[in-house]
């Protein structure tokens, strides 16, 4: 789903602001805000690898398969329906034999250790060497275990997944994959109460190309204003759902979480 883009402004020149009072402190949902593009693109970035593809083949799966059964293997073997429902934003009938062919080729379990060990291996590997690595895995630690998981049972299984390792990279890599799940959850709350489908959402954020790459089969009913308006309303919602969790962060360290998740960022936007 679309969202907004994070704060421009350079790390240090937050943390100056805040100093000198030349801006109002960090709220918990603009934290949510400013942390949501590296929440959303760091936390899945060791998907877009080629090894995530590759696990699966070896496993047997189409890249389709082992997503959904990598992802919502967290749930055991619970009917297609579930991974519907807690996935959002996929077409029914593109997530069943996507996720009865997961089951097929391994246990639910089996598939989730291979998406950890993933996670992990790519967060040492990208992350390992970032400056105040270990401040920022314990910051959004704090954060994964203060969050509400209230109607984000995709989440609350994420959290409960033991950790396989203690060394901060590989824990900064989880607990990004985990907040990115309660962001996720909580954007599909905050659609669903401002009245909109999940296909509207998708047709009135990213638009048809990433409804057809859901499963989402044409024709497409035409986007309004009013959709569009109620996606803008639903996404000030999704910030101030998921800022819930920071607020277990006092404003100074809400500051320097952001700061370190933006550092993260830009660290691996640049190794491309």
């Amino acid at each position: 789903m679309a969202r907004r883009g994070p704060d421009r402004r350079s790390p240090a020149s937050l943390m100056a602001m805040m100093a000198t009072g030349s801006e109002p402190a960090l709220t918990p949902g603009e934290t949510a805000r400013q942390a949501s593009r590296t929440v959303i693109d760091v936390g899945a970035a060791f998907g877009h690898e080629a090894s995530f593809a590759e696990t699966g083949r070896r496993l047997g799966l189409a890249p389709w398969a082992f997503y959904f059964g990598a992802r919502a293997g967290v749930l055991g073997q619970v009917d297609a329906d579930v991974v519907t429902a807690v996935c959002g934003f996929f077409a029914p009938g593109f997530v069943r034999p996507a996720w009865q062919a997961a089951l097929a080729a391994a246990a639910p379990a089996a598939l989730v250790s291979e998406d950890v060990r993933l996670c992990v291996t790519w967060a040492r590997r990208h992350l390992a060497g970032l400056p105040g690595i270990e401040r920022l895995a314990d910051l959004a630690g704090r954060v994964v275990g203060a969050a509400d998981a209230t109607s984000r049972g995709l989440f609350a299984a994420w959290r409960a997944w033991p950790d396989p390792a203690g060394d901060p990279a590989a824990r900064a890599g989880l607990a990004l994959l985990r907040l990115r799940e309660h962001r996720g959850g909580g954007h599909l709350l905050a659609v669903s109460a401002e009245g909109l489908t999940p296909l509207e959402a998708i047709l009135a954020g990213p638009g048809p190309a990433k409804a057809a790459a859901n499963g989402w089969d044409p024709p497409y009913p035409a986007v309004t204003g009013e959709d569009t308006q109620r996606l803008d309303a639903a996404g000030r919602r999704t910030d101030a759902l998921a800022g819930m969790a920071y607020a277990c962060l006092d404003t100074a360290e809400r500051t320097e979480l952001v700061s370190l998740l933006q550092a993260a960022h830009q660290r691996v936007s640049n190794e491309g």
